[in-house]
């Protein structure tokens, strides 16, 4: 096996808006002058959409993971196909950042080889002492294995407001964050079948504790940022709209 070179991997869960979808991908053609490559994690409707369609036969830097995953919404089933890409991304690419992007964000801020590797770097954890248990959905987030396994060993909790889009590790951390999971494998199925948003949760935890470090290019929203956009920080890239 060929193992190519890119500086970006980005990975998206999609599963409802082909022409959406399309309109994303011409976002991140005009807003990233940097190699990548685009690792498609699609359900069963979206992945017979996509392979019908013309669009990984025109874009040589798409991939559609090979095989279909049903996924919900507020479930573990999110974190699973963020994590078969980044495996997939292991196994093929020598990269330096994975990013993921839900289904709904775009650009604002171009990313290119001048900024790109002063992406919001997100050091510092919180203990379970510290972690204010009553905010969002830490009361949930505690009942997994995973919150329990960092309590049992001392370590610390990603920050109170986090979100996945726009979450991105580097290289070293993905490869931590497969290992503890191929460690782990209680943990892992567990947070695949959680009924709950773990992935606002779980990989930054573990790429904070396992190598100190995780990295952000999105805005927390619970609804659409797009006509706001201007007053969006500028040491971040992308942010969330509806599907239209």
């Amino acid at each position: 096996m060929v193992i190519k070179k890119t500086t970006i991997v980005f990975s998206i869960n999609v599963h409802e808006n082909l022409n959406f979808l399309i309109k994303q991908i011409k976002d991140i053609e005009d807003n990233v002058l940097l190699d990548y490559v685009i690792i498609i994690n699609a359900n069963q409707y979206m992945f017979n959409a996509i392979a019908n369609s013309t669009l990984l036969y025109v874009k040589a830097n798409i991939e559609l993971y090979p095989t279909y995953l049903e996924k919900i919404h507020g479930h573990g089933s999110l974190t699973k196909g963020i994590y078969l890409n980044m495996i997939h991304a292991l196994k093929n690419y020598q990269f330096e950042y994975f990013v993921v992007l839900s289904s709904r964000n775009l650009f604002y801020n171009k990313l290119h080889k001048d900024n790109y590797k002063n992406m919001l770097k997100i050091c510092q954890g919180v203990s379970y002492d510290n972690l204010n248990k009553d905010v969002w959905a830490w009361p949930m987030f505690l009942q997994t294995k995973l919150s329990k396994y960092i309590i049992a060993n001392n370590l610390v909790f990603s920050t109170a407001s986090v979100h996945h889009e726009g979450l991105t590790f580097d290289y070293e951390s993905c490869v931590k964050v497969v290992e503890f999971f191929e460690s782990h494998e209680d943990i892992r199925d567990e947070i695949f079948n959680f009924k709950g948003s773990v992935e606002e949760f779980a990989l930054q935890c573990i790429s904070l504790n396992l190598s100190g470090h995780y990295y952000n290019i999105g805005n927390w929203t619970s609804n659409d940022d797009s006509s706001n956009i201007h007053n969006l920080p500028s040491n971040r890239f992308v942010y969330k709209t509806y599907r239209r």
